[in-house]
């Protein structure tokens, strides 16, 4: 097979010749032992023999023929289907989980979706029956894809009785599979711009406490483990809370001047700085723990706006 070298002379003249060899790496290594010379580059010597340009495919294959058309349409194909994969990956990803907002047309118009950052189980504030409403799934479409993500809304609060029962019932009646829990772990949940701002943070904690149920099966828990732990946690707080109420309760019955059911308007250490400051302590501790506070009494709401007044 026959190639052709280009080299360099001395004088810094380019000079072109041909040789024998076997392939284009053999034809390049004959010219730099045999005869000295450190070729610029080697080629093919032409089409009229068929040899090989570059000693892998066709001359004519290289130059335009029928197989470099074919292997060039190949080419084109299997970009076009990689680019294809892309897209789909791409738009899975903003569904699925990659936390792009993404946006879906509705009758009322267009809904912009965002995947919900995780919050800590807390006190919800606003209105409860938007809350209570949308752990009930009351709502078109519902709140939650999943009876699982459901289920784990009705502790989203600390200190408050199990949500969307309509009857305050707690226990593992009527819990949903594990395998939907499983199924609400791989999906993440996504806030839509027309939920009220409750539904929002009720959404949040739901997230929170699914990738707190995440850490727990990761750590060799079960699914049955971490509801179990969730519950006695739930009652724990509930207990507390009812704690502080019944206390406070005691202190105003305390306080009531002989069977008038009032309060004596004395101050400094009567009874009445006794029942506020313990409402002031025990809202804090509550607070601290993520419970909703205790309501003021009317009668402490009388003493309370005294105070300012007097401030």
């Amino acid at each position: 097979m026959r190639f052709v070298y280009t080299y360099r002379s001395s004088d810094g003249q380019r000079h072109t010749a041909e040789i024998e060899a076997e392939s284009r790496d053999a034809a390049f290594a004959k010219v730099r032992a045999e005869l000295g010379i450190k070729p610029i580059k080697v080629t093919a010597a032409g089409p009229e023999d068929g040899s090989r340009q570059d000693g892998g495919a066709p001359w004519r294959a290289a130059t335009g023929g029928p197989q470099f058309i074919a292997a060039a349409w190949r080419a084109a194909i299997l970009a076009a289907l990689a680019l294809a994969a892309a897209a789909g990956a791409w738009w899975w990803l903003r569904r699925a989980g990659d936390g792009a907002p993404y946006q879906v047309m509705t009758p009322q118009g267009p809904v912009t979706y965002s995947v919900a950052a995780p919050l800590p189980r807390q006190a919800i504030p606003g209105d409860r029956q938007r809350v209570e409403a949308a752990v009930a799934q009351e709502r078109d479409p519902p709140v939650f894809a999943h009876a699982a993500e459901r289920w784990l809304a009705r502790y989203a609060e600390p200190g408050r009785g199990a949500m969307g029962t309509g009857n305050g019932e707690r226990g593992m009646e009527g819990r949903p599979a594990e395998g939907d829990f499983h199924a609400a772990l791989r999906e993440p949940i996504r806030i839509a711009s027309t939920d009220f701002t409750e539904v929002v943070d009720l959404k949040r904690i739901v997230a929170g406490m699914k990738r707190e149920m995440k850490a727990y099966l990761a750590g060799g828990g079960t699914v049955d483990g971490y509801l179990a732990e969730l519950e006695k946690r739930q009652r724990l707080e509930l207990s507390y809370r009812e704690r502080a109420e019944q206390k406070l309760e005691e202190l105003m019955k305390e306080q009531k001047d002989g069977g008038r059911n009032e309060l004596r308007p004395s101050r400094g250490g009567s009874p009445y700085a006794a029942a506020y400051a313990y409402w002031l302590k025990a809202n804090a501790q509550l607070q601290a723990m993520g419970i909703y506070p205790l309501a003021l009494p009317d009668a402490l709401r009388s003493y309370q706006m005294g105070l300012d007044i007097e401030e």
